[in-house]
């Protein structure tokens, strides 16, 4: 008889299970409902998953490491929140996936759990894995006060990011067509809510090396997400359609693309 116990000997292991697991299951939600886009909110909240299951199966843990885990947990779990209540209100597939539902026609419902959902998956995971490894060593933090300087970076990430979201959704609410949002935290950036996210990962990945050195080579994570943000699928994918938006063009010469001007231009 299978041992499945072997699966949860450490944090990265039973990660990966829990992604798969819940991955898989939203993927069929998806095709019962013909609407992939539900793999946005999941992103969020499966990097929760994520750390509440390493919390489970881990032994040992210092308080910083707990710490890491509980600040993953709520930032997931906020993001989820946000991106389960702009489903709700935009009431129909994203259309990024209304462009690939078309594109493979009907056999979309099949290629989207390797195009969608196990690519998703992996990037989960590999992101993932500066805590999973920290929390998978154990033991007494190398370095508690700074990896709290690290957690208090992180939260500084999540508090932006929560009022760049908030901000931004009150501007949707109320803007009419060729509104441009930029005031507030998008006259600092045009992305305030993706530097937040990138602070937020840069600063788990400090904590948990501050914690667990020997984790020091999972930097590649931080760098990926950054660079996803930046280059994939944040910034440069809105900035395609928002060029086309009269003003913006001025709002982009006077504004940085990422990284916050302390003293915003004035137009």
């Amino acid at each position: 008889m299978l041992d499945i116990s072997v699966l949860l000997n450490s944090p990265a292991i039973a990660g990966a299970v829990a992604v798969i697991i819940v991955l898989f299951s939203v993927w069929v939600v998806s095709v019962a409902i013909r609407d992939a886009s539900i793999i946005d909110m999941f992103w969020g909240g499966g990097f929760a998953i994520i750390a509440a299951t390493c919390l489970l199966v881990s032994e040992n843990l210092s308080l910083p490491a707990i710490a890491i885990a509980a600040l993953v947990i709520l930032w997931g779990a906020r993001l989820w929140l946000h991106l389960f209540l702009r489903w709700r209100r935009e009431g129909e597939e994203d259309y990024r996936y209304q462009r690939m539902r078309a594109h493979h026609g009907k056999n979309f419902w099949w290629r989207s759990f390797f195009t969608v959902f196990t690519f998703q998956g992996v990037l989960m995971w590999l992101i993932a894995m500066p805590y999973m490894a920290a929390l998978d060593f154990g033991g007494p933090a190398a370095a508690p006060l700074a990896a709290f300087i690290g957690l208090a970076f992180a939260l500084a990430g999540v508090t932006m990011e929560t009022l760049a979201d908030i901000q931004l959704t009150n501007f949707r609410a109320n803007a009419k067509p060729g509104d441009l949002l930029t005031d507030g935290w998008w006259s600092r950036t045009r992305h305030p809510n993706y530097f937040g996210d990138a602070m937020f990962w840069w600063g788990i990945w400090f904590a948990a090396v501050a914690t667990t050195p020997e984790v020091i080579w999972t930097i590649y994570a931080p760098a990926l997400m950054n660079f996803l943000i930046v280059k994939i699928s944040g910034a440069a994918m809105l900035e395609r359609s928002l060029i086309k938006k009269p003003g913006y063009e001025e709002y982009m010469a006077r504004t940085n693309r990422f990284v916050p001007r302390v003293f915003p231009k004035r137009s």
